[in-house]
């Protein structure tokens, strides 16, 4: 680091040359000058910088620098500790001498947790104990080496505190407490250790017992005593302390050292180790000093002290912060010795002490700058605030403890000196916390001490000065280059320059530069302090002003004849900061402003100085002119006016004005009056004339304030409040009249657009009218009626409401009784005004009504705005009509009666239609007015019992509840706001403190409203919903009610509720619905809804479906509600029957719910419904033995016994039902009943066989019941001889019965039949052979009789019931009867539509008979010979299977599962001949996955079968071609392009259907079987389709991207790997969600790279965005790649293909990567075939590599030996390999068979083609068979038409002759 330039002044460098021989004019006392021996003369020119160098250098002598005192070694090496010491303890004490600090802190720590802290640790075990005292031992020995460095230690800042904390706890064991007070008590350490131990030990605790819970400074008083024990009265605790007296002289010497000499005392702690080499680091050459030879010249080395090895430069930063710590250790050590001195009563300080603090040195400490130029030191307090704030606690504890020792005569002007030349430069807070209280103390106790300072000045250099290391640099010596030499010697000219030209002038100077002169001294430095430093830290430094000022002398600041110009300096410095806007004016609440601290001290500054001058007759003068321009003018004008009353308003948020700036001021005044009556006077006119000029400006000139008026009243008032005095008081008083005055002159002017704003003059008079009255003239009282009365519009124009209201008050408060009226009178006709806007009318009525006490107010004055703010209210929801209509109707005495009813009546209809609209429209749609319930809360709140009593307003209670019960069920985001009012519901609490009549009252009205919204078609909320909300209603404390009372209340009665759901279930069931459930009837009529004439909610639902669903919820919340009301179950049972009805059929709920009712809103009735019948026949689970019997007996004599349980009543009325009416719903829900309970209850064959006789005996009455009876036990009756008894007799009941009867009687019959007939799984026997044969052949003969024409079509469905049932009974028995059963079967199928619903019935059970046939055939051989022959039958299925379309009904779906499954049986020939177009129309148009699977298996076959008769009518169109005819186009079938068309529009990354992605994939599929066994024509052709449609490209890639995850951003790795890529089943396809189709869409993509790769390499080249080219060669190489390249090369494996290719001398081997395992492949990347050829024993080779990548990246073909082959021939060979493998789809078996051709041929002789250079073309396999008649030279005929076609002529490519 190069040698800094040394930042002494030439006074001090002329010190230090005086010293070392120099005299201070330059001349060497030993020998002559350094200029040559010639002494400038008087007028002589100094010598230029050139003429000094040219003069010869005189040499300096230079003493040697003293020897360095002898190192002090390390006690674990000088005294061989390290021998003797545990080796463990060794290494941690080896740590403290290591320069690192990490290592350092590392050793304390281990030293305090493995030593120390182990022997301070009691208890433990014996073996424990004895460790302990080892280690207390070992540590005894190790005291001399932990003092060695524990001065070091405790002066790092880093390890300080562990340091001292260690040293008291070793000082707690008593052994080594012992030794080290021992030790430092006799001084037995070497060198300085003893003094630097105690110093550095005092330093940190003194400085760390500031810490909170430190025990540092215990440690240290605990270990240190004052007073040293006389013989005879040493105590055991004062022998074993350190007694400081002994060692002060250590102590002073240590800190001396610190403060004054830090360099010194650092070198000393930290001694140069015995290793290190005293070494003087040589300061770097300047540029060009070299000496002879170009080598740098030798720095001289300086003369210093003792100086250790330095290893490297320290950072200058890091040197100057050690030093301040130092001597701000150093500051505090000797405050603290002090103290403590004076504690023990010393009155006689050391010598060395006194000359510390005597010293010139010392005093820096305080100084900010870095020096004066006549100090002979540098500032130690330069840059270094926490040096500054300890000297100035030092110089506070001086003044307390030995103030005679500043006070000699030699030492306090230095001293005072220091302390005015230093404070008034101060600019940190943090020092004058301190410095304040010492400098103050300091002035009181010296006030001479101005006069003492008077002339001296800030150094012109000080504030240049900017090298914190000056004073260490001064006590070790200036290091001077010849560069400073030079400039030292340019100074001294300099001032000898200076100081020839002021000889003379000095003797000249007149008195007014001599007291410029004092006034630049310590008086100038605090005028600028005043109006520089103090605005930074006010609160600090402005409490001292008055202090500071007091203390100046006469001469300084004369206050006689009139004001000088110190006092006027003074003043101007003083308001200085104002003038700048250095003070804030705002503040915290609570807290002084900046501004604050500064007006108090002003005043009080103000008032010394005003009391001081008036005391003597000739500072009269002054002190009025202090009066009037400071205090009048400055201190009221712009301390109270301008700036006040901001404090408390901090970022601008505003709140009430403090005036505390006039409360000061008052008090100021206050003070005033004991100095002069009179000055308060004078002062009084003064700051009425500003008080008035700064609220009225009545010049332009004038500033023009924005609050001072408005603020004005307050600081009148704190002005009054301030003080007792009267004058003072009068003053106040009469300018608030003055004020009055003032506002009611320029109020008109104001109104007008003039200034002060009329707001502010309005609000002063107001507050003035209302706060003073009796203060303003009568005079100005009665000008304000008619002011107001002629300026009312403009008053209400331009006022707020509120005051302009409260001006209204105010002056007819302060008027008589007209002009109250006067005033009354204009303030109704500003309300009825249509001039002004009805806001503003609104918002003044609205503050009428808002104060308490005033006369403007009567009875109907309100009327009229009343009723208009309701109509804007309402229609507009305006804020301000709503608060003008509450306050009206809030009170009782603003509005007349016919007003309120007005109002009252206009609000309860809007509320009435609110509630309507809310009910019958979307929640999120409804707008619920709170402006009328407002108004209606408002009124209600207070009146009650008349809302009750009054039938429209009741209604309006019906709205609230409404909105606080209703709404928040609803879905919406309104129901967050309205229904949490707390007006509504405080309002709905009310009602809970009338009494229980007028509750009742209201509850009723809610529960009239609620049954008619349930009972409503109209209303859109869910009868459940409404349910729970008469549940949830209450009032206050009162409970809910019953469910039962909300039962009656709620529902219509229980008849007319069955009655309508008798009137839906009397209508006609759906046609197809018998499939479902055989209880219901055979119908063929029209069901459709609009035949039904029902009307339906928003949901679906009718009138009576509403009501059952809110029975079904009634029941859902009370479960025992069906012992009270069991006519509720038996709704909920007619109602669960037709919603399961219409659950089967959409639309055939026979009108209950309307065709687009939801499904899920139906599933979830059912399942409550479900819910509520097995809670509630939980109660008859247990029955006794007889209940059957009972229950029969019942049903038969229709006497129902007062015992009878919940089933019993339930059974008997449905059993009422069904004879009454012979309906399918009440036999349908006796059924379910009964066999519920038949399984729940365990019932025995005993009990079934009760209910099977009661059966039989309803078979002719009541066939109905009688089926449902049996279908209930049959499940149990199955097996019994019982049972089959009745088999039989149903059997023969139904042979006696003519066909003229059958309509009759024997449909009836047959049903009852077929209902006991087992299920066809069951192994139970249905009827004996013969009975059922002979019961078949009669039924059969119904439909061959001479009657059959007029049977109903009901008879063939039952017919084939009949047959499905007895079919396995009569399969062995051969006979006509199977002739009519498959004649039974044509007839229905052939009659058979899915789009027609009335044959559904018949096509399901033709379907299922000819399933049973089907099943039966495959174990019966004479059936299957039938079976086979019958394909006309299948062919009837196929053509029903093309018709299938949505499945969106049960029976739809039954048939639709039969089709499918016989479909498997339709023979291939029936299959082929399938229409292709009705196939793809399944793909598109159905929604079953299972029947697009199905359509697709036939579809394939049906295009295979196609493409090979294609493949024969191509090669003729080829021959035909030959001979001149047209060759026919050749596409895909238009109805599959037109399916694949649709991707191209569907957006493959949003919402789509299953149903259309699974078609799309199907139809792929499909499109790619066309390529499966088709020629080479057919495949070019189909490609070429493809690719120019864009299909591929546009439609199939981004379908199949969007589903296997590959885009932009990567694929996110659908396993494709995991499944079996190549194969798929579509008919074990049976997705339930998209993920589902995921595998097939894999499939479809694997299979389109096999079909056709060209295609797809040709997409994968043309795609522009990298990141998606790279995402699809990666998916595909590796999932599919693999795969593909093992299917390739197995297919070349096979033997037959290696026979074909072999035949003739071609040999093929296969290398690396031709496995036939896709694991083998992967594993292996690219793979090669490898062709060989031999000719004449020479083989030729050509070798194909598949790349990774295949089919992505073409195939690479090797030219590996060529023999007798052109080249150009041998590369149109290659050629065409890479071309049907890459471009013609082909496999590498077909390349190399075209690749042998070409050779064997080329031998033979043949000519290749000219165009393509090829022998075998390379499209049909062809020779080149058309010769040009010209040149002669042949070609392929597919060739010459590519040629035609793209040259667009016909002439020969080569010699271009015409063919």
């Amino acid at each position: 680091m190069p040698k800094q330039k040394s930042s002494a002044s030439a006074g001090t460098r002329k010190k230090h040359a005086k010293k070392a021989g120099k005299d201070v004019d330059g001349i060497d006392e030993q020998g002559p000058s350094n200029n040559g021996g010639i002494s400038k003369q008087r007028g002589q020119k100094k010598l230029s910088k050139a003429q000094k160098k040219a003069l010869p250098r005189v040499k300096q002598y230079i003493p040697p620098p003293k020897p360095p005192a002898p190192p002090i070694p390390d006690p674990l090496d000088g005294q061989g500790m390290a021998r003797t010491l545990p080796a463990e303890l060794v290494v941690v004490l080896r740590r403290f001498g290591k320069k690192d600090d990490v290592t350092k802190r590392k050793g304390l720590e281990e030293l305090r947790d493995g030593w120390v802290s182990e022997v301070l640790r009691t208890g433990g075990t014996e073996d424990e104990g004895i460790e302990r005292e080892i280690k207390e031992s070992a540590l005894l020995l190790a005291i001399p080496v932990w003092l060695h460095n524990l001065a070091s230690l405790l002066q790092s800042p880093f390890h300080r505190s562990t340091a001292i904390q260690l040293q008291s706890d070793i000082l707690s064991i008593p052994s080594l407490r012992s030794a080290v007070l021992e030790v430092l008590s006799l001084s037995l350490l070497p060198g300085t250790q003893n003094r630097d131990i105690l110093g550095s030990w005092m330093v940190a605790a003194l400085e760390e017992g500031r810490r909170a819970g430190s025990s540092g400074i215990k440690s240290w008083e605990a270990s240190t005593a004052w007073n040293s024990p006389t013989v005879g009265q040493t105590s055991s605790t004062d022998a074993e302390r350190i007694d400081l007296q002994s060692h002060l002289p250590d102590l002073v010497e240590y800190l001396t050292l610190s403060i004054l000499d830090p360099v010194t005392l650092h070198d000393n702690i930290h001694p140069t180790p015995v290793f290190a080499q005293p070494v003087v680091p040589s300061p770097l050459p300047k540029k060009g000093a070299q000496g002879k030879g170009g080598k740098p010249k030798a720095a001289p080395t300086p003369p210093s002290r003792q100086q250790a090895a330095i290893p490297a430069v320290e950072d200058d930063e890091h040197v100057e912060e050690r030093l301040a710590r130092y001597r701000v250790g150093g500051l505090v050590g000797l405050t603290w010795l002090l103290q403590q001195l004076s504690k023990a009563s010393v009155t006689s300080l050391p010598v060395d002490l006194v000359s510390l603090i005597r010293s010139p040195l010392l005093w820096t400490a305080l100084s900010p700058n870095s020096g004066d130029q006549s100090d002979s030191q540098p500032s130690m307090g330069f840059a270094q605030p926490p040096i500054r704030r300890a000297g100035y606690t030092l110089l506070a504890t001086i003044l307390e403890t030995y103030p005679e020792q500043i006070e000699e005569p030699d030492v306090l002007p230095m001293v005072s000196k220091a302390v005015l030349g230093a404070c008034w430069l101060e600019k940190e807070a943090v020092v004058w916390e301190t410095a304040g209280p010492s400098v103050a103390r300091f002035l009181r106790k010296w006030p001479r001490s101005w006069t003492l300072t008077r002339g001296a000045s800030p150094s012109r250099r000080a504030s240049k000065q900017d090298d914190a290391g000056s004073a260490s640099g001064a006590i070790l010596g200036d290091d001077d280059t010849d560069e400073d030499e030079e400039e030292e010697e340019e100074e001294e000219d300099d001032s000898e320059d200076e100081i020839e030209a002021g000889t003379d002038s000095r003797e000249d100077r007149s008195p007014t530069s001599a007291s410029v002169v004092e006034e630049s001294g310590p008086f100038h430095s605090f005028l600028e302090f005043i109006s520089a430093i103090c605005p930074s830290i006010p609160h600090l430094t402005y409490p001292l002003l008055l202090v500071v000022i007091s203390t100046l002398p006469i001469d300084l600041l004369p206050l006689s004849n009139g004001p000088s110009i110190q006092v006027q300096n003074l003043c101007s410095h003083l308001w200085a900061p104002v003038d700048s806007r250095l003070l804030s004016t705002h503040s915290l609440s609570g807290q002084q402003s900046n501004f604050q601290a500064f007006y108090q001290a002003m005043l009080d500054c103000t008032g010394y100085l005003v009391g001081k001058s008036w005391s003597h007759e000739e500072g009269k003068e002054t002190a009025t002119w202090l009066v009037k321009d400071q205090l009048a003018g400055r201190a009221w004008r712009d301390g109270v006016l301008a700036l006040g009353g901001k404090a408390g308003a901090r970022r601008g948020i505003r709140s009430a004005p403090e005036e505390t700036e006039a409360v000061a001021f008052g008090r100021a005044l206050g003070r005033l009056t004991g100095v002069s009556v009179q000055l308060v006077d004078q002062t009084g006119d003064d700051i009425r004339q500003a008080l008035s000029q700064a609220c009225f400006p009545t010049t332009e000139l004038e500033p023009k304030p924005t609050n001072t008026l408005s603020r004005s009243l307050t600081i009148l008032s704190e002005l009054r409040n301030a003080t007792e005095v009267p004058n003072i008081i009068s003053i106040a008083e009469t300018m608030v009249g003055e004020l009055a005055r003032l506002c009611e002159n320029r109020l008109p002017a104001a109104l007008s657009g003039g200034l002060p704003p009329s707001t502010t003059i309005a609000e002063t008079l107001v507050d003035i009218l209302q706060q003073s009255p009796q203060l303003v003239d009568d005079e100005v009282k009665e000008k304000l009626i008619p002011l107001i009365q002629s300026n009312s519009v403009p008053i209400i124009s331009t006022l707020p409401s509120a005051l302009c209201v409260a001006l209204f008050n105010a002056v007819a408060s302060n008027s008589s009784e007209s002009g109250q009226e006067t005033c009354r009178q204009t303030l109704l006709a500003v309300l009825q005004s249509r001039e002004i806007d009805a806001s503003m009318r609104f918002a003044v009525a609205t503050s009428l009504m808002h104060i308490e006490t005033t006369s403007l107010l009567q009875r109907g004055l309100l009327d009229d705005i009343a009723r208009e703010a309701t109509q804007v209210a309402l229609s507009t929801g305006s804020g301000d009509a709503t608060t003008v209509v509450t306050s009206c109707v809030k009170g009782t005495n603003h509005l007349s009666n016919d007003a309120l009813d007005e109002v009252l009546a206009l609000t309860c209809t809007a509320l009435h239609d609110s509630s309507e609209r809310l009910v019958t429209t979307d929640s999120v749609d409804a707008v619920v007015p709170r402006a009328a319930f407002e108004i209606f809360s408002a009124y209600a709140n207070g009146h009650m019992k008349e809302v009750v009593s009054s039938e429209l307003w009741i209604q309006s209670l019906v709205a609230v509840h409404h909105v606080i019960f209703l709404l928040p069920r609803l879905p919406g985001h309104i129901a967050a706001v309205e229904s949490k009012s707390e007006v509504l519901s405080a309002l709905w609490a009310k009602i809970s403190e009338l009494s229980s009549e007028d509750q009742t009252k209201v509850i009723g009205m809610v529960h009239e409203a609620l049954r008619d919204e349930i009972q409503r078609v109209d209303v859109h909320i869910d009868p459940s919903v409404l349910i729970d909300v008469a549940l949830a209603t209450t009032t206050g404390t009162s409970k809910a009610p019953s469910v039962q009372d909300l039962t009656r209340v709620l529902l219509p009665p229980t008849q007319d509720l069955l009655e309508q759901l008798s009137s839906h279930a009397s209508r006609s069931s759906h046609p197809s619905l018998p499939i479902v459930d055989p209880l219901i009837p055979y119908s063929s009529g029209d069901i459709s809804e609009t035949s039904l004439k029902t009307e339906f909610d928003t949901l679906g639902r009718s009138k009576a479906a509403r009501c059952s669903e809110a029975a079904v919820a009634l029941l859902r919340a009370d479960r025992h509600l069906v012992d009270a009301e069991p006519s509720l179950l038996q709704v909920a049972l007619a109602a669960v029957q037709l919603t399961q009805d219409a659950l089967a059929v959409p639309g055939s709920s026979k009108g209950l719910f309307s065709a687009s009712a939801s499904i899920t809103h139906l599933s979830d009735l059912v399942r409550e419904v479900e819910g509520a019948i097995s809670y509630a026949l939980a109660f008859v689970d247990e029955v006794p033995p007889t209940w059957h019997a009972v229950t029969v007996q019942t049903l038969k004599s229709g006497a129902l016994p007062a015992d009878a349980d919940l089933l019993q009543r339930l059974l008997s009325a449905l059993k009422d039902e069904i004879t009454a009416g012979g309906g399918d719903v009440s036999a349908r829900s006796f059924r379910d009943l009964l066999g519920r309970h038949l399984r729940q209850s365990g019932a025995e064959e005993n009990d079934g066989e009760v209910w099977l006789t009661y059966a039989m005996t309803l078979v002719d009455r009541t066939p109905q019941l009688a089926l449902a009876v049996i279908l209930a036990i049959k499940p149990f009756m199955l097996d019994t001889k019982s049972f089959a008894t009745a088999q039989n007799r149903l059997a023969n009941a139904v042979t006696s019965i003519r066909p003229t009867q059958v309509a009759k009687s024997g449909i009836p019959l047959l049903r009852i039949l077929v209902a006991s007939a087992p299920p066809a799984d069951a192994a139970s026997v249905f009827l004996p052979q013969q009975r059922a044969l002979f019961v078949l052949r009669h039924v059969s003969g119904w439909l061959t009789s001479d009657d059959a024409d007029d049977l109903p079509e009901e008879v063939e469905y039952r017919v084939a019931e009949l047959e499905t049932a007895v079919a396995p009974i009569v399969q062995d028995l051969s006979g006509a009867h199977w002739d009519g059963i498959f004649d039974l079967v044509e007839s229905g199928l052939e009659g058979s539509k899915l789009e027609d619903p009335t044959t559904l019935c018949l096509f399901y059970q033709s379907l299922l008979l000819l399933q049973q046939i089907r099943d039966l055939s495959q174990t019966n051989k004479a059936l299957r010979a039938l079976w086979t022959s019958k394909n006309v039958h299948m062919k009837l299925v196929l053509d029903l299977f093309l018709q299938c379309r949505n499945a969106d009904s049960v029976p739809l779906q039954y048939i639709q599962g039969l089709l499918l499954d016989l479909l498997v049986d339709v023979p291939e020939t029936v299959m082929e001949n399938a229409s292709l177009g009705q196939l793809c129309d399944l793909l598109k148009l159905s929604t079953s996955s299972s029947v697009q699977s199905a359509a697709y298996r036939i579809l394939s076959r049906v295009i295979r079968h196609q493409t090979l008769a294609l493949v024969l009518e191509v090669e003729a169109s080829v021959a035909e071609a030959e001979e001149g005819r047209a060759p026919g186009t050749i596409e895909l079938p238009k109805q599959l392009v037109a399916i694949v068309e649709q991707g191209l529009t569907i957006d493959w990354h949003g919402e789509v259907g299953m149903a259309t992605i699974l078609g799309q994939l199907l139809a792929w599929m499909a499109v790619l079987d066309h390529f499966e066994d088709a020629s080479r024509a057919l495949r070019w052709a189909y490609l070429d389709q493809l690719n120019t449609s864009k299909l591929l490209t546009d439609g199939l890639v981004p379908m199949l991207f969007a589903m296997l995850g590959v885009s932009e951003m990567g694929a996110w790795n659908f396993p494709a790997s995991q499944y079996a890529v190549d194969e798929f089943y579509p008919d074990l396809l049976d997705p339930e969600e998209l993920p589902d189709l995921v595998p097939l869409a894999s499939h479809v993509f694997y299979r389109a790279l096999v079909t056709i790769p060209s295609s797809l390499r040709s997409y994968y080249e043309s795609l522009k965005d990298r990141q998606l080219s790279m995402s699809m060669l990666t998916f595909t190489a590796r999932h599919y790649s693999p795969v593909i390249i093992a299917h390739e090369f197995a297919a070349l494996r096979q033997p037959a293909s290696m026979a074909q290719l072999t035949e003739e001398g071609l040999n093929v081997r296969i290398a690396q990567g031709g496995g036939a395992t896709v694991a083998a492949a992967s594993g292996s990347g690219s793979a090669e075939a490898i062709a060989s050829y031999v000719v004449d024993e020479q083989p030729m080779e050509i070798g194909i590599r598949l790349p990774a990548e295949f089919p992505l990246k073409g195939v690479d073909v090797r030219d590996l030996r060529r023999v007798g082959v052109p080249e150009n021939k041998w590369r149109g060979w290659l050629m065409s390999v890479q071309q049907t493998i890459t471009s013609r789809n082909g496999l590498i078996l077909e390349a190399l068979t075209v690749f042998k051709k070409n050779v064997s041929l080329h031998f033979e002789g043949v000519v290749e083609c000219a165009i393509c250079y090829s022998i075998i073309s390379l499209t049909d396999r062809t020779l080149p068979t058309k010769p040009c008649r010209t040149c002669k030279n042949r070609f392929h005929a597919s060739c010459l038409f590519k040629w035609f076609n793209s040259s667009h002529s016909s002439s020969c490519p080569l010699c271009r002759a015409l063919f």
